[in-house]
């Protein structure tokens, strides 16, 4: 195939993704319509600067418009609100992140290529309510891999390692959509990823909760993913199923019972808040599973869903989780690559995706850390 050729379908695939019309990429380039078919069918080359126009509207490099073959990956994308502008900046940086985040570990020389098990829920997906039976199955798998995953007593923050360990990377970024809660993605080679917003406006409960979420849509959903594109999951049945899973998963039965005296007599606030806090989950993920393992019934559940509204806690969380610091994986094994003079610098900077000053501070705090011990 001729390079006119390769470089004509690389821009016709990412119109046809992003809905794009001949017309609209004509006078960006500044050519008419004609011409702009003949690069589009590898009739004519396109030159270096017109193609480096295009190249920017897509948020691609130069050299993806020259290969014949692109290894994509498959997303799962979960947020409210979504327009073609958006999708298109946040795939990209996703995209980067989940790079970046893969070549640390290939330069480790660790093998990340892992894919969790598929499970096959029988529902009918105009259902507007999940029945008995199959919440009991979620329930069961969410102890399955709680198992598998090595969860233990671990709980908040300490469950990303359990999720590290097993080849499941987590990767924090804040992103200026505070509706949009955590993307998972696939690739056969790099294996399972779950990017989660870290905007500040997210309390830390809730990101947890996102990463355990993204990851019931990867065990439940995995024909829902399709290459390159971002979906938008509204409320619908999956959704409710990956909500489902993460209250199991996060907050067992078995997690209850030393709070059991509290259980057995009517909740006050204070009650709720203690368990969610030694928890450390949601408010709003304990209201849903303690109202599905019948401690409360629904009218007391319903009335704690109007009290945290009245109350302004929404999207706020009462009592929150402090802050913790993320990515902590990816910085050690990058810090461990720059120790041993296996990357430079500029490489830290790039693989951290941080400036080359903020790089050099880091490492001159690393190499004074390693003189004291």
């Amino acid at each position: 195939m001729s390079l006119a050729k390769v470089i004509g379908n690389n821009i016709l695939a990412l119109m046809k993704k992003q809905n794009v019309k001949i017309k609209q990429l004509a006078d960006l380039i500044g050519v008419t319509r004609q011409t702009m078919t003949k690069y589009l069918e590898g009739e004519v080359i396109i030159d270096s600067e017109k193609l480096f126009k295009i190249a920017e509207f897509f948020g691609k490099p130069l050299d993806y418009f020259l290969e014949n073959k692109h290894e994509e990956m498959a997303f799962l994308f979960r947020a409210h609100v979504l327009n073609k502008e958006s999708i298109s900046t946040v795939q990209n940086k996703i995209c980067d992140l989940i790079n970046r985040v893969y070549e640390i570990y290939e330069l480790a020389g660790e093998k990340i290529s892992y894919l969790p098990q598929q499970y096959n829920l029988k529902i009918d997906s105009k259902e507007k309510q999940i029945p008995k039976e199959i919440k009991l199955q979620i329930e069961q798998i969410a102890l399955e891999e709680r198992e598998w995953l090595n969860i233990g007593e671990s709980r908040g923050e300490e469950i990303i390692e359990c999720f590290e360990n097993k080849g499941i990377r987590i990767i924090f970024e804040k992103f200026d959509m505070p509706d949009m809660f955590g993307v998972s993605a696939l690739h056969d080679q790099k294996g399972c990823f779950i990017v989660i917003n870290d905007d500040e406006n997210i309390p830390e409960e809730r990101k947890i909760f996102s990463i355990v979420h993204e990851y019931a849509h990867i065990l439940f959903d995995r024909n829902q993913y399709r290459q390159v594109i971002l979906q938008s999951t509204h409320r619908n049945i999956y959704e409710k199923i990956a909500d489902k899973f993460a209250g199991y998963f996060l907050i067992p039965r078995k997690s209850l019972a030393k709070y059991s005296v509290l259980l057995k007599s009517q909740l006050s606030w204070n009650d709720l808040i203690y368990i969610k806090k030694d928890l450390r989950v949601s408010l709003k993920a304990l209201l849903h599973v303690l109202n599905d393992y019948e401690y409360i019934s629904d009218k007391e559940y319903q009335k704690w869903l109007k009290y945290l509204n009245m109350k302004g806690y929404t999207k706020k969380e009462p009592d929150p989780m402090p802050y913790f610091k993320k990515n902590t994986a990816h910085e050690k094994i990058v810090r461990m690559l720059f120790m041993k003079e296996q990357i430079g610098i500029n490489k830290v900077a790039e693989l951290l995706g941080i400036s080359v000053e903020e790089a050099r501070e880091n490492t001159k705090k690393w190499m004074m850390d390693e003189r004291e011990d």
